[in-house]
């Protein structure tokens, strides 16, 4: 039987997970938003503007994320940050939302996996349930629709629905708004 030693690799791959797991299922879910942005910012070194507002129940993994200013990450999104995540000022990301930008080679023998990153630009509006795969860059002040999948680019102020999200129409450019959302707990109420 071969002995399993307790090298470097092992203690930090497990010293790192137990980190997220105390991030993800204490802190996120748990403390008070200036703790939860606090220790996103401080302990995890992720970029996140001021004014901007992650929800209780949210998922982080990684820590290749930079979010601007005045954005909301409403409840139980997921958010990936193995590959660089960058999202905007005033992007709002509705519940639900799974941000992926970690994938795998299909024709690895090996099961390769490949970070792509992901790029959600100002005012974009992302709905309940969307899906966003690595690799795509969502333009500025576009909507994806609740429950859509985005695997490719969506140009600016461009409206996109449904699997795979398909663009139906344009928003007005003319988008002048500040997102400032910091509801109670776990709630809508502000």
């Amino acid at each position: 039987m071969k002995k399993r030693g307790c090298n470097n690799s092992y203690v930090s791959r497990w010293c790192r997970a137990f980190s997220f797991f105390i991030l993800n299922n204490i802190v996120l879910r748990f403390c008070p938003h200036i703790l939860r942005k606090g220790v996103l910012n401080g302990i995890f070194r992720i970029r996140i503007g001021s004014d901007s507002s992650i929800a209780m129940g949210c998922f982080f993994t990684g820590t290749d994320i930079c979010i601007g200013k005045n954005t909301v990450i409403n409840r139980f999104c997921y958010v990936d940050g193995r590959g660089p995540l960058y999202i905007g000022n005033n992007v709002n990301v509705s519940h639900y939302t799974i941000i992926h930008t970690l994938t795998h080679v299909v024709n690895s023998p090996h099961f390769t996996a490949e970070p792509r990153p992901v790029a959600i630009l100002d005012h974009a509006w992302i709905g309940a349930r969307a899906i966003i795969l690595p690799g795509v860059t969502i333009g500025e002040g576009a909507v994806i629709g609740a429950g859509s999948t985005v695997s490719r680019d969506i140009p600016p102020y461009s409206i996109a629905v449904g699997n795979p999200a398909q663009i139906v129409g344009q928003r007005s450019r003319s988008i002048n708004y500040k997102t400032k959302y910091f509801p109670f707990f776990d709630t809508d109420i502000q």
